[in-house]
């Protein structure tokens, strides 16, 4: 079976806007909101599935130790809410990063029966590295952009970052209470 890939790309902006200023904006605010709640996602895990496939490790690995790597420390509990794992598959999932080298455990000081994953950073450093490529690939686009344009768009992507980071910390704090 061979995949069929449209070249009528989606995320290319609609030449013709609505005919108000007040519908453009809209319409681009849907737009913004589309590309960063699917779109990014869906191709930044296309981009960890290829780098998964190059350094040997499988994309489920790969996508629980970027969870890692970005919240800096997770416990076992939330890593399992986030990748949508049975306690079985996420102790699994753990045992190979951590005999990886890629993480290591530690247990809390203050309730002993919490063990907090937190990346390796000699290890993870060189598995993350061919990031680089996307940062050339951004740098490349950007050439066109002013100073100006590029700090708005920083900023709005920075603020979206800490909204999408403090509703997850919630929504991890929401689902641990609920137990």
């Amino acid at each position: 079976m061979t995949l069929q890939v449209s070249s009528s790309a989606h995320y290319v902006p609609q030449a013709r806007y609505p005919a108000s200023p007040a519908e453009q904006a809209e319409h681009m605010l849907d737009e913004m909101a589309m590309v960063i709640s699917r779109r990014l996602s869906v191709y930044t895990e296309a981009r960890l599935s290829c780098l998964a496939d190059e350094e040997g490790i499988s994309p489920l690995d790969l996508r629980a130790l970027a969870f890692i790597i970005e919240f800096g420390s997770l416990s076992t509990g939330h890593l399992g809410q986030l990748m949508g794992l049975s306690h079985g598959g996420i102790t699994a999932l753990i045992n190979r990063l951590e005999s990886a080298g890629y993480i290591r455990r530690d247990r809390s000081t203050h309730d002993r029966r919490v063990v907090s994953l937190r990346p390796v950073p000699e290890r993870c450093e060189q598995l993350m590295a061919p990031e680089q490529y996307v940062v050339e690939r951004i740098a490349e686009i950007a050439q066109g952009s002013g100073t100006t344009d590029l700090t708005g768009m920083f900023d709005f992507l920075a603020r979206c970052v800490k909204v999408l980071r403090q509703d997850t910390l919630q929504w991890l704090a929401t689902r641990e209470l609920a137990k």
